[in-house]
């Protein structure tokens, strides 16, 4: 009769989701003036926030794929992505403390355990929906592979950004971008080869 249900679960994820991405907008303050120091603080909190909202939005891109192939979820399931949830709701609070003591080693510092605590919860979601998948009789696709061992790759990136935080804040964010644009063109490149691969074996 009692049984935990996948679509509220997806239901309250991109509900936290939505509001995380939407409130890390309020910490970016219109200049008082037009001088040169308030545009460049207003530069500078741009891309904090443009870096937070595409670090928030390629979880919810991965949280929306790890969560569409399985028919179930498990109670061990249903509290690791509450506690996913947790830190992800701990980014707003990094951000803003980024934006207000920029290029500081324990804001920095702070950001990267953020992100470090979504990563480790998103590995372990990433190992509880293949046991899902095996129990139920699916079977991992290259794509679910892949993705699988992106997620444990994140997960260490993480904790280079840690490194850098505590021994060159100044270089923080640059080191964040760099991780963000290589992520991404790793997936293109790998599943661009992956579609050759494919037609090549249809042939």
């Amino acid at each position: 009769m009692f049984h935990h249900s996948k679509s509220r679960l997806i239901g309250i994820s991109d509900g936290v989701f939505a509001v995380v991405l939407t409130i890390m907008v309020l910490d970016i303050k219109s200049p008082v003036s037009t001088a040169r120091g308030p545009m460049i603080d207003l530069i500078k909190h741009l891309l904090i926030y443009f870096i937070s909202f595409g670090i928030v939005s390629e979880y919810w891109v991965y949280h929306q794929e790890l969560l569409s192939g399985i028919k179930r979820t498990t109670p061990l399931l249903t509290i690791t992505n509450i506690y996913y949830l947790v830190f992800i709701s701990l980014t707003p609070f990094a951000t803003g403390w980024l934006n207000d003591a920029f290029m500081e080693r324990m804001p920095s510092m702070a950001y990267s355990v953020v992100i470090i605590l979504v990563n480790f919860t998103q590995a372990v979601m990433f190992h509880e929906v293949v046991d899902i998948g095996e129990e139920d009789g699916m079977k991992m696709t290259a794509h679910d592979r892949e993705e699988y061992l992106a997620s444990e790759v994140m997960l260490g990136i993480s904790v280079i950004y840690l490194v850098f935080a505590y021994f060159t804040p100044k270089y923080f964010l640059i080191v964040i971008w760099i991780g963000l644009a290589l992520r991404t063109i790793v997936t293109h490149v790998a599943r661009a080869i992956e579609r050759i691969q494919t037609r090549k074996t249809n042939k």
